[in-house]
């Protein structure tokens, strides 16, 4: 169904239900990667610190190198996986405020598509920046594993494209249901 603005409510043409299916299944996808990360690397960090911290106690030797860098790599996929979460639930930053100031629903369907319009375009050219930084940086090999340098990095551009395709998918949802249907999850969901 489809708002008109007027509190009356239209129903979708098949090509707006396959757009909608569509950007659906890809915000599931979405979810459920973001999800798998946070609680793959949650408990990963987890496992990893804790027993970190016994065996730096426990062995006279202090524990193992290894386990004091792994964290490195990890945290930045766990905190990208929750941006990504977060962001499906309008739980980023947001200037919500402003469209409590925008008259009609029109209006605020422009300002939401301009916004989101504005949102692609910083994070795709900060993919572009990450990647460059992730590029320089795999010479630079951590001093036990040996690991690049670059995972960081690559976990800040993994997760400017994840946002560019939830603002692109939301505006798609802004699009042919309306503003109050911006977000793809509910914070209770999320």
């Amino acid at each position: 169904m489809e708002p008109t603005g007027t509190g009356e409510v239209l129903p979708l043409s098949r090509t707006g239900r396959a757009a909608i299916a569509a950007a659906g299944a890809v915000e599931r996808a979405i979810t459920m990667a973001g999800r798998l990360l946070i609680l793959v690397s949650g408990i990963a960090l987890t496992v990893i610190m804790t027993t970190n911290v016994l065996t730096r106690y426990l062995m006279p030797s202090g524990g193992f190198a290894a386990l004091q860098e792994l964290p490195e790599r990890l945290f930045p996929w766990f905190i990208a996986g929750g941006i990504v979460v977060a962001a499906q639930a309008g739980g980023h930053m947001a200037v919500d405020w402003l469209l409590e100031f925008v008259g009609n629903e029109r209006r605020r369907r422009w300002l939401l598509h301009l916004g989101n319009a504005i949102i692609v375009i910083s994070y795709a050219v900060l993919f572009q920046q990450a990647m460059l930084v992730a590029d320089i940086t795999k010479i630079e090999r951590s001093p036990v594993l040996g690991l690049p340098g670059s995972h960081g990095y690559w976990a800040i551009a993994a997760c400017c494209i994840a946002l560019c395709v939830i603002h692109i998918t939301s505006s798609v949802r802004i699009a042919l249901l309306g503003t109050s249907r911006r977000f793809s999850l509910d914070y209770r969901e999320a």
